[in-house]
């Protein structure tokens, strides 16, 4: 078989499964809109994490859920993270993987919840063909309110332009020469008690 029959069909099939992925995704929103709730913003590193673990799914030739820790979800700034999982079965058009989890209470629930803003979903194949599917929906954290330092710094004092030193502010704190000591013959002495020469 010629190298570029072969490329041609790898990008072939990986063009096929992100117009599947694409076509998927219409299928949510559409769902969501219906029932009342706000589409989903596509979300590029949603996608990633839901394709790679289609991926791991079609490798093992399996279906498992990935252990959701609080360090995925911190380390890219999401309140909660659901997660839908599909295969491998020979069915992999988009409407059987919808209509799959549409069947499922719990997957229907994750598709719909009303507190997912983001989603991503990843499709995967066998080497047999047979397809693996990954939803991902999430909903951002909140800002997190910067902690008020107790030493200000330069960069977060607040500046007076134009205001000078009060009239009341006594000579030695304005000048901190007039607060020195002189000497005998009328010199200033200087902070260890010396003379400037």
């Amino acid at each position: 078989m010629p190298l570029g029959f072969v490329l041609l069909l790898v990008l072939g099939v990986s063009s096929c499964l992100a117009d599947t992925c694409d076509d998927l995704f219409v299928l949510i929103n559409q769902e969501r809109v219906q029932e009342g709730r706000k589409p989903l913003v596509r979300n590029t590193r949603l996608d990633q994490l839901a394709t790679e673990w289609a991926q791991v799914m079609a490798s093992k030739q399996s279906q498992s859920h990935r252990t959701l820790t609080k360090s995925l979800l911190n380390s890219n700034g999401w309140k909660n993270l659901s997660e839908n999982i599909y295969g491998p079965v020979n069915d992999g058009s988009a409407k059987s993987i919808f209509h799959a989890w549409m069947s499922s209470s719990g997957h229907r629930e994750n598709l719909l919840r009303e507190s997912s803003t983001l989603g991503g979903v990843g499709i995967a194949q066998t080497k047999s063909g047979a397809t693996c599917a990954v939803f991902n929906g999430a909903q951002p954290a909140p800002p997190q309110p910067v902690a008020a330092t107790s030493n200000p710094s330069p960069d977060n004092e607040v500046a007076f332009p134009g205001v000078g030193i009060p009239d009341f502010v006594p000579k030695a704190m304005r000048d901190p020469a007039a607060a020195l000591p002189s000497n005998s013959d009328g010199r200033k002495l200087n902070h260890l008690g010396r003379t400037n020469l």
